[in-house]
């Protein structure tokens, strides 16, 4: 918990200093159609994770924005007695973002994946399973002009279970969610 708070703590200070001012006013974006996503890459001693996740989106009006967001996760263990296993999650996830003061927004999602799991480059039969999620949290968005901005969101997983996959627990490692992306306005 220490990590992820000092995580944070970073790239928030990473996102003032890159400003003159911290909260400041939230230009009119042109076009009401937003593109964009957030990339993955992690690497923790045997363990290997990546995440593509492309969004697409409709701002209702400046402050509300709905749309949806497509993601493929692959997380490898490398494990030298037992052999490799990976996971393999494909999924979307129909989202609301709302803004509610100066780049700071509310979020909730409802994420629906597909994960299959493998040992030794072989499938396992009862490892093909489909995981729900509900995701809430908030974040921050950093303006750049009127046409893009980078998010930083948290989330919380309502549907987190910590139970081995097969007995129907989740794919994920934590509740906790931490998203970077960049998006453009059409």
């Amino acid at each position: 918990m220490k990590r992820i708070i000092m995580i944070v703590a970073l790239l928030m200070g990473m996102t003032m200093a890159s400003q003159a001012q911290f909260l400041r006013n939230v230009p009119d974006m042109k076009g009401k159609t937003v593109v964009g996503g957030n990339l993955g890459l992690g690497l923790n001693g045997r363990n290997f994770s990546f995440t593509i996740a492309p969004q697409i989106g409709y701002r209702i009006v400046n402050a509300v924005e709905v749309g949806v967001r497509g993601s493929y996760n692959l997380s490898v263990d490398f494990n030298p007695y037992y052999g490799n296993s990976s996971l393999h999650c494909i999924g979307i996830s129909p989202y609301t973002t709302i803004q509610v003061y100066k780049g700071i927004c509310l979020h909730a999602e409802y994420e629906k994946l597909y994960c299959m799991e493998r040992y030794n480059h072989q499938t396992v039969e009862l490892q093909h399973n489909w995981y729900n999620s509900v995701m809430i949290g908030g974040g921050y968005r950093s303006y750049y002009g009127n046409n893009s901005y980078a998010f930083l969101l948290i989330l919380y997983n309502l549907n987190w279970d910590n139970q081995e996959l097969n007995l129907g627990g989740s794919p994920y490692i934590s509740p906790l969610q931490l998203r970077v992306g960049y998006c453009f306005g059409l």
